[in-house]
């Protein structure tokens, strides 16, 4: 049964009735409210993890329920309730801190389903927190950047990862950035004090790839003047990555399946068997389950690997994480240039929105390197990103499909700019104007990557 407690707010008692009695048969612990006084009486005498709010409470607005979760139960995840459909019904529940809304007539399965996901989203972000907290200022805290519920989903797998000491095979195309998450799981994890290394298998020869993973005895092959060790043994205590594992050639698939099973391995031109205490972190952008089909690699390997499986999606899925890393690459390439390169233009951010990047974040990340070297302004503009990505046509611009959420992103983004330009860069000035809290001001320009202006 489900610990989860669901406040509903509903004038009508019929339908605040159903809604509680659907909510408590599925476990949920349920307290309602008429009204506004009521509900901030619930939610101080019990704290909800979801708030289920009708938009018209008799006279009174839900928007006001949600303003009072927001100082009283700022974690809790408002559903809003509405007769009346439409984009901006939406754009108003959203902008007052809604994580979802529904039209009524209510279809229960579907309410139970949102409030579902809901709560999977307040336990992906109290994953995240933890995370976050661990990490602290070190490497991965400063790196790890996004904004989409995709990447929410990682960051909470990249948690329970660092958490255990599993295996974990890490999944994506090129220039996702599963080095980074990589990276992100050793540093925090128990093994974070001890070694990193890394092993990037394609850009190794063949005959030197045994010697470089598991070391080599004087004489073991031509050039071998003195005892190498390899990075198994090297990273013991602490954490081997091996990038591009579905490379690997079939007789060192072997290898690593015994070190796997019985933490052995031995070094080239030796039977001596030596152990390690190294955790496997491995990375790839092929399909193994098809490898493992064709014949290419070992499904016994495979099956070892995959205990932690965390698949990385490209940057084409998830938009809402482009504005927060061309914010993050801007500050990093500005400062190492020594330009006053402050922010982007619309045109040039709805432009790198527009563009699939086959390259994924790496693509991105050269796009606005290019882009402030090039800059003369204090924004980097249309005409200073790379021919391919600024030679988007405007129509492409203009009819870039976008769903409901992204509209809203984009509607948030722009009056959020518009604010804080009239405000002079004052964000609690900017904030009253936006009649929002400057802590939740704060919270959107984190999300969607903006800049205070200076």
């Amino acid at each position: 049964m489900s610990q989860a407690v669901i406040l509903v707010v509903e004038d009508d008692p019929l339908q605040r009735r159903l809604v509680r009695t659907n909510l408590e048969s599925e476990g949920y612990t349920v307290s309602d409210a008429a009204g506004v006084a009521e509900a901030r009486q619930a939610i101080r005498r019990l704290p909800p993890d979801v708030a289920v709010v009708d938009l018209r409470l008799g006279r009174e607005s839900g928007l006001a329920v949600l303003r009072t979760l927001r100082t009283e139960a700022p974690a809790a995840a408002p559903i809003m309730i509405t007769a009346f459909a439409s984009v901006e019904t939406a754009v108003e529940a959203i902008q007052a801190g809604a994580y979802d809304y529904l039209v009524k007539p209510l279809d229960f399965k579907k309410l139970l389903l949102v409030v579902e996901r809901a709560l999977e989203r307040n336990r992906l972000r109290s994953e995240v927190r933890t995370l976050r907290e661990t990490l602290g200022e070190r490497f991965s805290a400063k790196n790890f950047v996004y904004a989409s519920p995709a990447m929410e989903a990682v960051a909470g797998l990249m948690a329970k990862a660092a958490a255990s000491d599993a295996t974990v095979l890490i999944t994506g195309e090129t220039g996702t950035g599963k080095d980074l998450v990589a990276r992100s799981i050793h540093v925090a994890s128990r093994r974070a004090s001890g070694p990193f290394q890394a092993v990037n298998i394609p850009s190794l020869p063949e005959s030197l790839l045994e010697s470089e993973l598991f070391g080599a005895e004087k004489g073991a092959f031509t050039g071998a003047s003195e005892r190498k060790i390899g990075k198994f043994e090297a990273a013991s205590g602490g954490t081997l990555f091996l990038d591009e594992i579905g490379d690997l050639p079939l007789h060192l698939q072997v290898k690593i399946l015994r070190f796997l099973q019985d933490r052995e391995f031995s070094r080239l031109g030796s039977t001596a068997l030596l152990h390690s205490d190294a955790r496997i972190l491995a990375a790839t952008n092929r399909d193994l389950e098809k490898a493992v089909s064709g014949g290419g690699f070992r499904a016994d390997l495979f099956y070892r690997l995959n205990v932690i499986r965390i698949d990385v999606p490209p940057l084409r899925s998830r938009q809402e994480d482009i504005a927060p890393l061309v914010d993050h690459f801007l500050r990093r390439y500005a400062l190492r240039e020594g330009k006053d390169v402050r922010g982007i233009t619309e045109e040039a951010l709805a432009a790198l929105s527009a563009h699939a990047f086959p390259g994924n974040i790496r693509e991105l990340e050269n796009a606005v390197e290019r882009a402030v070297v090039f800059s003369e302004t204090d924004r980097i503009r249309r005409e200073d990103l790379p021919p391919l990505v600024a030679a988007v046509r405007e129509a492409e611009l203009a009819d870039t499909p976008a769903s409901l959420e992204e509209r809203v992103r984009r509607l948030e983004i722009r009056e959020i700019r518009k604010a804080l330009e009239a405000a002079g860069g004052v964000k609690s000035r900017a904030a009253r104007a936006l009649g929002l809290t400057e802590r939740i001001l704060s919270y959107k320009m984190k999300t969607y990557g903006l800049t205070p202006l200076s």
